[in-house]
């Protein structure tokens, strides 16, 4: 009687523990399942996707890229240097950004502490630039665009310190056509501002441009589309101190043209020949000015 007990109960254990090991191992491949569809997945990379569908924001960005990546660069540089800098700062953001005009150093009155280059062709007049003093104490640039007679000339001044109290600034300028250079186009590029025209580009449209309200179209987008001055034009703003600065192209024609056919694949290059099985006791040639040296 014991024996057909202790028979049953091994029978009953041996079929719960089968049926316990089916279970788990149908829950262990359910959560396997889940974790690579939903966790650990295994990465695609879509290389016929350039980001950017839109024709006319592609042919914008070609164009303003080149340049606004040096602005943006020489921003930067600008706004760490918060103590009185040396000559030799000084020198060295000239060089590594070759199409500033100058660098100087004022205080907070517009009195010119120092310059490089200590004369210059064209007089620059830095008071406007303190209009914004009450940026400055919170460590924020300002800028100004000016127009005269000897052309358009920005103006960026990044604030100073001295014992942690606004003590002056930095002031970087440039003429835009060094700056514009840099683009692949740079006809076919306008740039305004806040503060009026930067850049007119060939095609006449500038200044029609540099008077829209841009106050106004700016309080909702930093980049958009619009109609004017006979053309459609994408854009793009930039802050450049308080000031927004904003780069526009016609894109009609980039609309317009039709997309290139995808380029055949490279055939695969022929296969080299093998070499001809050398015969028992054949020598290899012996190659130009290298003597072969015979066994020993």
């Amino acid at each position: 009687m014991k024996r057909t007990v202790s028979a049953a109960l091994a029978a009953l254990c041996c079929l719960v523990f089968l049926t316990g090991c089916g279970t788990m191992k149908t829950s262990w491949r359910d959560t396997k399942k889940l974790y690579r569809s939903y966790i650990n997945t295994d990465p695609t990379i879509d290389f016929s996707d350039e980001g950017i569908s839109d024709k006319g924001l592609q042919r914008l960005a070609a164009l303003f890229m080149p340049a606004d990546e040096r602005l943006m660069g020489m921003l930067r540089t600008l706004g760490a240097q918060d103590t009185p800098p040396d000559g030799e700062w000084t020198q060295q953001i000239l060089s590594k950004y070759d199409w500033l005009s100058s660098v100087a150093v004022i205080d907070t009155s517009g009195t010119v502490l120092s310059q490089v280059p200590s004369v210059t062709m064209r007089p620059l007049d830095y008071t406007g630039l303190l209009e914004y003093a009450d940026r400055y104490p919170t460590r924020k640039m300002g800028a100004q665009v000016k127009t005269d007679e000897f052309g358009t000339v920005v103006m960026v001044g990044a604030p100073y310190f001295k014992n942690n109290e606004y003590a002056g600034l930095v002031v970087a300028s440039f003429d835009p056509r060094n700056l514009m250079k840099f683009s692949p186009d740079p006809g076919a590029l306008v740039v305004v501002s806040t503060q009026g025209l930067v850049w007119a580009g060939d095609g006449g449209q500038g200044e029609a441009l540099a008077g829209l309200k841009w106050d106004d179209i700016l309080k909702g987008a930093v980049q958009g589309e619009l109609t004017a001055a006979g053309g459609q034009y994408a854009w793009q703003a930039r802050y450049l101190g308080q000031m927004e600065m904003v780069y526009l192209t016609d894109v009609r024609e980039a609309k317009a043209r039709k997309p290139e056919p995808p380029k055949a694949a490279p055939a695969p290059a022929p296969a080299e020949a093998a070499p001809a099985a050398r015969a028992p006791g054949d020598v290899p040639a012996e190659p130009t000015g290298v003597p072969m040296t015979p066994p020993s």
